[in-house]
């Protein structure tokens, strides 16, 4: 029979629960279709909870018991949650949940400080790229509302400005129409393309929540002993849940319909 030191062994499990200790969790997610559906999304039979308002300050989105159960989690586990939207600031204030920390909002174009004020020193990284970016973008926005206009198309186009900074070209209609626009848009393969349902965005290289997200990482000071997991729904979020050591998709999402699963 082999002699079992218990000491050594309580000494190593002590040492680990220390270091597991010190190990911190950040949960980086998408909001709307990840963790806060609209009504028309909610499943049969799930209670639910106000998750934002519209600008008019009526309901638009919710949580649902299951959705808040998973942010508990998060919470009972001291996790850091960190918002990577494509809502724009003004839009993330109307959230009905307190986040603590750095935000990532309008695709990654604004990154804000845990005071919610836009952070400096993001806005010094992407500086020199503020200086021709914005001008491409107008010129794309002229040129897709002169195809909405002179073809009638049922889709509308801006240019989605947020703490000062132009993020991206927004474009909204029917995927008819929104179709068409990519193919007529001569200035389109400038961009790299958020595409879910009725709403497309065209992003400049400073507007991607994985260079956000990255930047966030080397802020926090994130090591190969802390948990990073990403949650997101639609395929342009592939790209910041890689950077993540776990990806939470969800099952009705954009990600399962399109790229990972299909019918047996």
């Amino acid at each position: 029979m082999v002699a079992v030191d218990r000491t050594e062994i309580n000494a190593d499990a002590a040492t680990s629960d220390s270091h597991l200790d010190q190990s911190r969790v950040v949960v980086f997610t998408d909001l709307d279709d990840s963790i806060l559906l609209t009504k028309s999304n909610l499943p049969q039979g799930a209670h639910y909870f106000l998750g934002a308002s519209d600008q008019r300050g009526q309901p638009h989105s919710f949580f649902t018991a299951s959705l808040r159960r998973l942010l508990q989690l998060f919470q009972d586990s001291n996790a850091i949650i960190i918002p990577a939207t494509g809502r724009s600031t003004e839009a993330l204030n109307r959230v009905n949940y307190a986040f603590s920390s750095y935000c990532v909002v309008s695709h990654g174009a604004v990154v804000l400080d845990p005071d919610g004020h836009p952070c400096k020193k993001w806005l010094g990284e992407i500086e020199s790229e503020l200086e021709h970016w914005p001008e491409l973008l107008d010129h794309t926005n002229r040129e897709i509302n002169h195809i909405i206009s002179t073809e009638n198309l049922d889709a509308r186009s801006r240019v989605i400005v947020d703490q000062n900074i132009p993020a991206y070209v927004s474009i909204k209609g029917q995927p008819s129409a929104l179709k068409h626009i990519r193919l007529r848009n001569t200035l389109d393969p400038h961009f790299f393309r958020h595409e879910n349902g009725r709403n497309h965005a065209l992003l400049p290289p400073y507007t991607r929540k994985r260079r956000a997200i990255h930047y966030i990482q080397r802020k926090l000071k994130l090591s190969a002993n802390d948990l990073a997991i990403g949650i997101g729904d639609s395929l342009s979020d592939l790209e910041f849940l890689q950077a993540c050591q776990f990806a939470m998709i969800p099952k009705n999402s954009q990600i399962m319909g399109e790229h990972l699963l299909t019918e047996a």
